[in-house]
């Protein structure tokens, strides 16, 4: 609520016009913290990197995310740190005043995790180091996807991780990390060997196997401590091969059909990916292995495919395309475990004419490889993930993706927390399943006072 209304008792112009303004923005309508001057100096004589705050010139710039839909959440402060140690400053001091922080890497959180209008936000763009040795990438939680492909294809090395180029790792690791290498060599927190994180009672801390923050780190999200370094064992790879086929909208129930029997299950260096909307369908995928094997393999799928190879950095850039920039868009996610039947596949079509898209990516392989158990990411039995996106007006879009989850839900169970929806009911239950106790109990050995604080964080 403003405050002009609690102290005046009356609903200004300008009150109602900011309000509609964050309701249509889908942003957090509780009343912002503000810090109090003797907050703010301690803060800046705290850390090196700038603290920006409401008043601050480039504050706009800095307190807002990839998506739209969050630019009137407005944080109490945003902090570019510098290093580690400002990470671990700004804890102390978060500690000393009882402030709530938020981390953030590159900023895609689908939920707005990585902003808040309550919690200071640590930005840790400039923790952006990539470097290799002996097989092993460190990587800085703001590094961002393409970045780290560029720089690991040098040595003929790659991570599995996806496809967007500004994605930081931080947040891409902590949520799962699924993407066109990921039946091959699993999830990017599969490939983890170790993290430098700073916890909550401001120690700097290497976490590695046999540490319950290293389970929980690797799936369970930004709730348990800020991340500022990754060890990534990396495979080599120098080339693969690549398709995609395009249906018309009367082929879209034979597609559908056609990828279900063989994505799910097909070798493990295959990653096929579907996609279907309201005119048509598509399939496209990585192999890493010959072309000539490719075409073999994806003859079921019908249609006419193009298919090429190339060195594994140009077909990253393939994915990549151009660029991404700014937009407003909505989103949610399922998993399907069963084979579709025709009911499955008619509402999946049904879906598709919501006006949302869906987009199916196929797991099994070495994503499905370690029990659910083994970490916090839960969904080591599923076929396949589905992503419920529309990109509009955000209250369009939200109507489109919620109707159209709500058909296929009877299909599927669960979500991917890194393709988080901030409407989803149970949202907790749905991204961490039966390990969600665990990351409970954790939470509360190494963060009581709540002081790492994401939206549909830990509690």
């Amino acid at each position: 609520m403003n405050r002009e209304t609690v102290h005046t008792g009356r609903v200004t112009r300008r009150t109602l016009l900011a309000a509609t303004a964050a309701l249509l923005a889908g942003a957090d309508l509780a009343e912002a913290r503000r810090l109090t001057p003797k907050q703010v100096r301690a803060l800046k004589a705290a850390v090196r990197g700038r603290v920006l705050t409401p008043s601050s010139a480039g504050y706009d710039a800095a307190r807002v995310v990839f998506n739209r839909r969050y630019d009137g959440v407005k944080p109490p402060a945003v902090v570019q740190v510098k290093d580690a140690a400002d990470v671990r400053a700004v804890v102390e001091w978060a500690n000393r005043f009882e402030i709530p922080l938020v981390s953030r890497s590159g900023g895609h959180g689908y939920n707005g995790d990585s902003t808040s209008a309550t919690a200071v936000v640590v930005d840790l763009n400039a923790l952006n180091r990539i470097s290799y040795r002996d097989g092993t990438a460190t990587l800085g939680p703001g590094a961002r996807t393409l970045a780290v492909y560029t720089a690991l294809a040098r040595h003929g090395a790659m991570i599995p991780a996806g496809s967007c180029p500004t994605v930081g790792v931080g947040g891409l690791v902590l949520g799962g990390g699924m993407g066109l290498a990921g039946r091959a060599y699993g999830l990017t927190l599969d490939r983890v060997t170790s993290f430098d994180a700073v916890t909550a009672d401001g120690k700097r801390r290497r976490v590695d196997d046999g540490d319950a923050l290293f389970w929980a780190l690797r799936g369970g999200g930004g709730s348990f401590a800020i991340v500022t370094a990754i060890r990534v064992k990396t495979p080599h790879v120098t080339h693969a091969a690549f398709f995609s086929i395009s249906y018309p909208r009367a082929a879209r129930e034979e597609a559908l059909a056609a990828w279900d029997a063989l994505a799910p299950h097909a070798p493990r260096a295959l990653t096929a990916i579907l996609t279907l909307d309201s005119g048509g369908a598509s399939a496209f995928g990585q192999y890493l292995g010959s072309e000539p094997a490719l075409r073999a393999l994806i003859r079921p799928l019908g249609g006419t495919p193009v298919v090429g190879s190339a060195d594994y950095l140009t077909v990253q850039k393939r994915w990549v395309g151009a660029k991404p920039a700014r937009t407003t868009f909505a989103a949610s996610s399922l998993y399907v475990r069963k084979p579709l039947t025709h009911a499955a596949r008619t509402a999946f079509l049904g879906a598709a004419d919501t006006g949302a898209a869906l987009i199916l990516d196929a797991y099994g392989g070495a994503i499905n490889r370690p029990h659910r158990a083994d970490t916090a990411f839960p969904h080591r039995d599923e076929r396949f993930s589905v992503q419920v996106l529309s990109y509009a007006p955000i209250m369009v879009a939200k109507a489109r993706v919620r109707h159209a989850r709500r058909l296929i839900a009877p299909y599927g169970s669960g979500a991917y927390a890194n393709y988080a929806d901030p409407d989803l009911t149970n949202a907790l239950r749905a991204y961490y399943g039966a390990n969600l106790p665990r990351l409970r109990r954790i939470k509360h050995e190494l963060d009581p006072a709540n002081r790492f604080r994401p939206a549909q964080g830990i509690r």
